[in-house]
Parts: C-alpha cells; sequence; structure tokens
C-alpha cells in the first residue's frame, strides 16, 4: 500500500486537556495510517491528569505518563507545527469557541460532553468515561476513513464537519 501523500497536523482542544482532547489525540495517532500527527491543549490546562483519566488512557493502550496537559498558546509559536484540522471537543459552555491559531487550519466542532468525574459511584464515573471514550472513538473513526487525497478544502472542512452527525446517528 502506498504511503499517503500528506501527513495532516490535527489538534484536538479543550477546556482542560486532561479526558477528552489526550483521549482522542491517542486515538487518533494509533491508526494504522500514517496520515495523521494529532496533539492536544487545552484553554485553562490543568497542571495533572487526574488518576481516572490515567485508568481510561491506559485501558485504551496509551502511556499516561506521556500526556501532559499543554495550553493552546504552545501552537500560536513560530515553531509550532502547522496545523491542518483544530477539533474543538467542548461544549458552549466551556468558553473554548474563540481560540485562533497561526496559518488556516480547519476548525471543526465535535461537542463531547465533559465527563462528571465528581458525582456518583465509581462504577458511575467509569460509565460516564466509557461513553466519552466511545463518542470521541467513533468520531476518530469515522474521520480517518474520509478519502482525504480525493477531497479539495471545501470538502474536507464539510466532511470533517458532518462526522460528529454521523457518529450521533
Amino acid at each position: 500500500m502506498a504511503a499517503p501523500s500528506k501527513v495532516f497536523n490535527v489538534l484536538f482542544v479543550c477546556d482542560d486537556d486532561t479526558v477528552r482532547a489526550p483521549i482522542a489525540t491517542f486515538l487518533l495517532n494509533s491508526q494504522r495510517s500514517a496520515r495523521f500527527h494529532a496533539y492536544n491543549a487545552g484553554v485553562r490546562p490543568s497542571q495533572t491528569i487526574p488518576d481516572a483519566i490515567s485508568d481510561v488512557l491506559r485501558a485504551v493502550g496509551a502511556l499516561p505518563d506521556s500526556v501532559t496537559p499543554v495550553n493552546v498558546t504552545e501552537f500560536q509559536r513560530l515553531e509550532a507545527p502547522k496545523l491542518d484540522f483544530v477539533f474543538n471537543l467542548t461544549e458552549a459552555d466551556e468558553g473554548c469557541r474563540d481560540v485562533t491559531l497561526p496559518g488556516a487550519p480547519m476548525v471543526v466542532p465535535w461537542p463531547i460532553p465533559r465527563p462528571d468525574l465528581t458525582s456518583g459511584s465509581h462504577a458511575e464515573r467509569s460509565s460516564r468515561l466509557a461513553d466519552t471514550v466511545r463518542m470521541i472513538r467513533r468520531r476518530v473513526e469515522l474521520f480517518a476513513e474520509l478519502p482525504f487525497d480525493k477531497l479539495d478544502r471545501m470538502a474536507m472542512q464539510r466532511q470533517a464537519e458532518t462526522v460528529h452527525q454521523r457518529a450521533e446517528a
């Protein structure tokens, strides 16, 4: 199989960069395609990844020690990778809608609810995290299947935007 002609740099953004963005980053980077290089960032990044998230990252095959919350401003620097796609994983009330990055990345909303890790039993919290992983995994899989080599920029943008609706169907 021939290598893809373009490697796409993808940034997943959420508010604190501890749950949704690191999971999405790992799942996209673990695709069998060399087509993507994914990163994660937060508008107000946490200092650490919660233990519950470390357990989830291990469950999906990631090494939690390799995941560090990053401020989105790191991607505004001149030496930052040129981004092709920015997926905003936050809901409307989380304050991440106005993130601006250099270049002209395609910004795509994929609102994923923040899992409540503070209330309920351990089983309930685990169930909410599993739902979050399932939602992210489905979107990442649909995105990775897009025929990028056959799409122009506008078509890529439209297709990436429809992934969220298709995943909900």
